[in-house]
């Protein structure tokens, strides 16, 4: 089963999606702007057959829903309506900061990794799920 995982922000949303087993997560080769998120989104679904769709949730350090679930979730709603399958919901505490790490290790600055960052943070968090899935 194909996955696709969002790590969504007002401007730009982090891309991954799993290879056709659902076994190993990849960061797309570029980011979608979010004021043409769910045609684009709409389009990669229909193009790689995806079965489900994770979007990342910003939680706080507590678990509870952060400043800007409510965006994420009115996102998620408007998505919903664009695609035939499934939508839900990751925590997604910490991919950011992991995916700025793992690049700082590379090499790479602060400006250069703006623009794969997020897909590299979408791509942490799909990994976790269907590593969590796969047990």
């Amino acid at each position: 089963m194909r996955v696709l995982a969002l790590d969504w922000g007002e401007v730009r949303i982090g891309v991954a999606v799993s290879d056709p087993d659902g076994k190993i997560a990849f960061p797309l080769d570029r980011f979608i702007e979010n004021k043409k998120a769910t045609a684009e989104i709409k389009k990669i679904v229909e193009n790689l057959n995806v079965e489900k769709i994770v979007i990342g949730m910003p939680k706080t350090l507590k678990g509870e829903k952060g400043p800007s679930a409510k965006k994420v979730q009115d996102f998620i709603n408007k998505l919903q309506e664009q695609v035939s399958c499934e939508v839900g919901f990751l925590d997604e505490r910490f991919t950011s900061v992991e995916a700025g790490n793992e690049l700082a290790a590379m090499g790479l600055n602060e400006k250069n990794q703006r623009p794969i960052k997020d897909n590299i943070a979408a791509q942490i968090m799909l990994q976790q799920y269907l590593d969590q899935k796969s047990k």
